[in-house]
């Protein structure tokens, strides 16, 4: 019997959402920069095991929008909300709830989605400070489940992967096996020249840049040469 679930990767800006899939799938999806709203668009992510196939949506993280690129980040965080099976919540390892997380609880509570916490970085603070933290947010929502990892040590991200099996609901098999992104190669590279612009030129180009492939050609050796046309938005 096979079993498919869709789930949403929500939590603010630089929480590890991009992260904690590429971890999952095991193959980099996503980039990852510590820039705010690297993320800008929903990027599918898919894991089949076995009969089980997990379709990951990584989001943007929520922000106050001041732009016209911020208000198109923030309606594809609400419209992911309402489209899928379950939530995961990503939030530091600090007791507080501040207004984006209590954002997202409401729109888990709006949907009546299954949702499951999971506090990351834990490797950065000492074990007993997360008590506090899965306290603090079990008065805010009763979660599925609420588990403390580190995406950078991949740790307890296969019981994040029990928890989710748990919500996984009878439906045709969506994706064939060995496909990990619905994203076509052209986005991929796109993104890639993103990230490294964002790594390496963050002072000389604006956070706004977008890329577009132009061309791409298959060397005698391999090697691919791509022309990309790069814009800046101020």
């Amino acid at each position: 019997m096979k079993r498919t679930v869709f789930i949403s990767i929500v939590g603010r800006p630089n929480v590890g959402k991009s992260t904690i899939m590429n971890r999952i799938l095991g193959e980099k999806v996503a980039i990852v920069s510590n820039k705010p709203q690297t993320t800008r668009n929903c990027i599918r992510g898919i894991l089949t095991e076995g009969e089980d196939q997990f379709v990951f949506l990584d989001t943007p993280g929520i922000h106050r929008p001041q732009n016209r690129l911020g208000d198109y980040m923030v309606d594809i965080i609400n419209e992911t909300v309402a489209e899928v099976d379950a939530v995961i919540l990503i939030v530091e390892p600090v007791a507080r709830i501040g207004v984006p997380e209590q954002i997202l609880i409401d729109k888990i509570k709006e949907y009546q989605l299954p949702a499951i916490l999971v506090i990351n970085k834990c490797d950065t603070v000492e074990q007993d400070t997360i008590l506090p933290v899965i306290a603090t947010y079990s008065e805010a929502h009763e979660f599925d489940a609420i588990i403390p990892i580190s995406a950078r040590n991949k740790k307890n991200l296969n019981v994040l992967l029990d928890e989710l099996d748990k919500m996984c609901m009878e439906s045709p098999q969506l994706y064939p096996d060995g496909m990990i992104t619905d994203q076509t190669e052209h986005q991929l590279f796109a993104e890639i020249i993103r990230e490294k612009i964002l790594l390496n030129l963050g002072d000389e180009i604006p956070h706004g840049v977008a890329i577009e492939i132009e061309r791409e050609e298959i060397r005698e050796n391999g090697t691919r040469a791509i022309n990309a046309a790069i814009t800046c938005e101020r």
